[in-house]
């Protein structure tokens, strides 16, 4: 029985193409988990800066530009954050003339959900307060917030931010 030496090199062809594409096939797997992961970090930085900049308002308050801070606090917030910040925010600070000088000192991502459309921070900072028409000394504040994020447009906002102990 002869064999045919036409037909091997067709077979060594055909198993060099099937290996070709599963290892496309593994390089695209792998190539689509790292985006994803990519994804999921740009979010958890996206967040945690979010929660940063809001902080930093927030202790950086000087009643002759309050306007302008309280401009700044409500771009980076949104529901009951936002409302409680419109609502207050400014009033509080002309009628005492305010002036409050403040530095970020640590803010950590403490949960996602899944979907990555909320989340939730931790956030330090320190602050020294002032009052322009007082002759009291200044004041040392230290903020420690627990901030709760949404993604709404695209955008981390934080939608609440309360004070911890």
């Amino acid at each position: 029985m002869a064999r045919d030496v036409r037909r091997a090199p067709l077979r060594v062809n055909l198993g060099l193409a099937a290996v070709a594409l599963a290892l496309s096939g593994v390089a695209g797997w792998a190539w689509t988990g790292r985006a994803a992961a990519l994804e999921e970090v740009a979010d958890r930085q996206a967040a945690t800066q979010a929660a940063a900049t809001l902080a930093v308002n927030l202790v950086s308050v000087d009643h002759r530009t309050i306007d302008s801070t309280l401009g700044r606090i409500l771009a980076t917030s949104t529901g009951e954050a936002r409302e409680d910040y419109q609502a207050t925010l400014k009033d509080a600070t002309v009628r005492n003339k305010v002036l409050q000088t403040g530095v970020l000192r640590a803010t950590g991502l403490t949960s996602m959900n899944p979907a990555r459309t909320s989340a939730e921070a931790l956030v330090v900072a320190d602050a020294v307060i002032s009052w322009a028409d007082r002759d009291d000394p200044p004041e040392e504040r230290f903020y420690r917030w627990r901030m709760t994020l949404a993604k709404v447009s695209g955008k981390w906002l934080v939608s609440k931010a309360e004070l911890v102990q």
